[in-house]
């Protein structure tokens, strides 16, 4: 099978990408953006990293918003497209929401009108568990959509413009929806990477309300289950794919903190009003329909994670 992956040099998309070359034809497209939070040289050594056991892969350099770079990956026939290119950071998007909502909304419009014109069997469409807003623990797919932000509103314009699409023109899509991804391979300013930054550096750890939890995901694990919503006879559906088990930031903090031996502090300075209250999702659809099963634990997963940072010295 030909799959098209946008976003495909990505920290997910990269794995994906990875973990399907072996057995299909892929397509990356890919705008190498460094979103500010690196240098071009060390978003070239991390794309090596990313990219050391692809086979077989076409490259395309070109962003998802712009329609002669769609057609260019378009022109390679893919049978199936996986969309996940888009900010890596809501922080991102609510600081430059002129750039970011575009990126979201207009390249999701974008990719749906080529697949849907080309063809292409499928549509997988990776959202966010932002799209729920503020949460408890259980949450199911059908559950209420309120979102606090502007990445979560954006996110979850993408879903209903895919299942609009799917009405009028009969385009296949799943819809996945990843929380707290971690792992080898992450850019340095997300919770768990910047938790480990300043660990290792002895520096304070600031929490944004630490009894907040979030339902922290391996990336090994989240690229699985986007893999199998992707060839799931199962279509029209949305998936929760995380771990199913919640964790504090507290209780992230203090793991990292054991892990490193370092001798950070933590300071807890309340709720930030950008992200949303969150739990634990239900994944039983996953599991029942895709058969999803997580196999990293939280320990683990960092494990690995805190390995890979101390071997990987491009950022």
């Amino acid at each position: 099978m030909r799959i098209l992956v946008t976003g495909g040099k990505g920290f997910i998309g990269s794995k994906i990408v990875e973990m399907l070359c072996k057995d299909n034809q892929v397509v990356v497209m890919d705008n190498r953006d460094t979103y500010g939070l690196m240098s071009h040289e060390q978003l070239k050594k991390l794309y090596k990293w990313r990219e050391r056991n692809w086979h077989n892969v076409i490259d395309v350099a070109g962003d998802t918003v712009n329609r002669l770079d769609c057609l260019k990956s378009f022109k390679h026939r893919p049978d199936m497209v996986i969309h996940l290119a888009t900010y890596p950071r809501a922080k991102l998007v609510e600081d430059d929401p002129i750039a970011g909502v575009p990126k979201i909304i207009d390249g999701t419009v974008n990719l749906l009108w080529h697949a849907q014109n080309f063809g292409c069997k499928k549509f997988v469409y990776v959202s966010s568990s932002m799209v729920y807003g503020n949460f408890t623990d259980g949450t199911k797919e059908d559950g209420h959509t309120k979102p606090v932000n502007i990445y979560g509103e954006a996110k979850l314009a993408g879903e209903r413009i895919t299942k609009l699409f799917s009405r009028r023109h009969g385009l296949n899509y799943n819809i996945v929806r990843p929380s707290g991804v971690y792992g080898p391979g992450d850019m340095p300013d997300r919770v768990v990477s910047r938790f480990f930054a300043e660990a290792m550096q002895d520096k304070t750890i600031t929490l944004h309300n630490g009894d907040n939890k979030v339902d922290l995901t391996y990336v090994q694990d989240a690229a699985d289950g986007i893999i199998k919503a992707s060839f799931s006879e199962v279509s029209n559906t949305s998936f929760n794919i995380t771990t199913g088990n919640a964790t504090s930031l507290r209780t992230l903090a203090e793991t990292i903190i054991e892990m490193t031996g370092s001798k950070s502090d933590l300071k807890d300075i309340g709720m930030q009003e950008l992200y949303p209250q969150r739990g634990t999702l239900d994944i039983s659809r996953a599991k029942d329909l895709l058969d999803y099963r997580p196999q990293f634990t939280l320990e683990e997963g960092l494990t690995s994670y805190y390995n890979w940072l101390k071997n990987f010295n491009g950022i």
